[in-house]
């Protein structure tokens, strides 16, 4: 991918959920986490079993807004109250 928006790589993985990928609930929490991971759910209680990993750029091609987002900086996570709300930045408590 020419001009990838993340400085990770188009095959890093990260996580999502399967009602992100199996339902098609939109990304409402994004996260990425202190040791680098990448997490990209729908804002809902989950399980362990609801976990899937896929790459950076199947994220994009998911929603491609996640462009958005790239520049959150490790420790940091955005929430968004629905699809069309503006996105919350914030930083994780240690």
């Amino acid at each position: 991918m020419n001009n990838f928006p993340f400085e990770d790589c188009p095959n890093t993985a990260c996580f999502t959920c399967c009602h992100v990928l199996n339902e098609n609930k939109p990304i409402l929490y994004v996260s990425h986490d202190e040791d680098g991971y990448w997490q990209f759910l729908c804002g809902g209680q989950h399980i362990k079993s609801d976990a899937r990993i896929v790459s950076l750029a199947d994220i994009l091609e998911i929603d491609a807004t996640m462009t958005d987002l790239a520049q959150l900086d490790y420790g940091e996570y955005a929430e968004a109250e629905d699809e069309k709300s503006d996105w919350i930045v914030q930083r994780k408590n240690k």
